[in-house]
């Protein structure tokens, strides 16, 4: 079967680096599917989830903000954040999920309003990647 190069960076690591089948990628436009051979491509992420399906074995991780570049030689997503399913603490996001909800109740700013949204829409998606509902 063939396979492309897959390199996942965030602010502070790679996150991974290697061959796979295929990845399914949250953009703000949509999930996008990449196999090998796909034509070249760029993309701006949104805030959902990176399926990386390698050796027929899938594996999910929670993303948000950043690009996908396809090219012939690999493919790059440079994400704001990334990580595993299983690294998510789900306290941590549900907390995150309840000041944000505060936040929105309060009436603030716009600009307060906005960035509450956007928190509250991460943490959600870090509680649905991990698997809690």
């Amino acid at each position: 079967m063939a396979t492309f190069h897959l390199k996942v960076m965030t602010v502070d690591r790679c996150f991974y680096d290697d061959e796979v089948d295929r990845i399914v990628v949250r953009t703000t436009q949509g999930d996008v599917g990449i196999l090998p051979h796909h034509m070249p491509y760029t993309a701006a992420l949104g805030i959902g989830g990176l399926t990386i399906i390698k050796d027929g074995q899938s594996r999910v991780a929670a993303i948000a903000g950043g690009f996908v570049d396809v090219s012939r030689e690999q493919t790059v997503v440079l994400a704001r954040t990334c990580e595993w399913a299983d690294e998510i603490d789900i306290n941590r996001a549900r907390e995150a999920a309840e000041r944000a909800r505060a936040i929105l109740q309060q009436k603030e700013s716009e600009h307060e309003h906005d960035v509450a949204q956007i928190k509250l829409k991460k943490a959600i998606n870090r509680m649905r990647i991990a698997g809690d509902k």
